[in-house]
C-alpha cells in the first residue's frame, strides 16, 4: 500500500509536474494558512470557469498559469511550491515542483473529482489557488505579509 506521501507526489506528476521533493513546513505561510486564506469566505477570486463543459480543463489550467506568472509565484526556473486536497498533505507540507511543457493543473483533482489546490511562491510572497465552489471554480491570487 502507497503512503500518503506517494499518493501525493504521484498525483503531482501525473498533472505533468516535475515533483523536484517534499520541502515540508517551510517559512510562513504554512499549508493551513494557505487554505485558511484562499478558502477564506471575504476571498474575492480574480477568475472564475464554469465547473464542467468543453474547455473548461484548459481554460482553468490557463487561468492558473496566466495569474501564477503574472503575481511571481513561478520562480525564473520554472518552480514553485505546491499542496493539494490529498490525504496527509497538511502532514507532508509543501512540495516543490517545476511546470513543464506537459504541465496541466486541471488534473490535479481531489477524490470528489474536483479540482483543489494552492501554489505558493517559494519566498511565501504570493499564492494562488483553485477552490471548488458552488457553482464556479474559483482562482484566487493573494499577496502574503512577508514573515515578521
Amino acid at each position: 500500500m502507497k503512503s500518503h506521501e506517494q499518493v501525493l507526489l504521484d498525483k503531482l506528476r501525473a498533472s505533468g509536474l516535475e515533483v523536484i521533493g517534499v520541502a515540508g513546513v517551510v517559512s510562513p505561510p504554512s499549508v493551513g494558512q494557505a487554505w485558511k486564506a484562499v478558502a477564506n469566505f471575504e476571498v474575492t477570486p480574480v477568475a472564475k470557469a464554469p465547473p464542467a463543459g468543453a474547455g473548461t480543463a484548459q481554460r482553468l489550467n490557463s487561468l492558473w498559469l496566466e495569474h501564477a506568472e503574472e503575481s511571481g509565484v513561478i520562480a525564473e526556473d520554472g518552480s514553485f511550491l505546491v499542496t493539494v486536497v490529498s490525504t496527509g498533505s497538511h502532514e507532508i507540507g509543501w512540495v516543490r515542483v517545476r511546470w513543464t511543457s506537459d504541465a496541466d493543473v486541471s488534473r490535479l483533482v481531489d477524490d470528489q473529482e474536483q479540482v483543489e489546490f494552492i501554489g505558493r511562491s517559494l519566498s511565501g510572497h504570493h499564492l494562488v489557488g483553485v477552490t471548488a465552489e458552488e457553482y464556479d471554480y474559483w482562482v484566487v491570487s493573494l499577496p502574503m505579509a512577508p514573515p515578521t
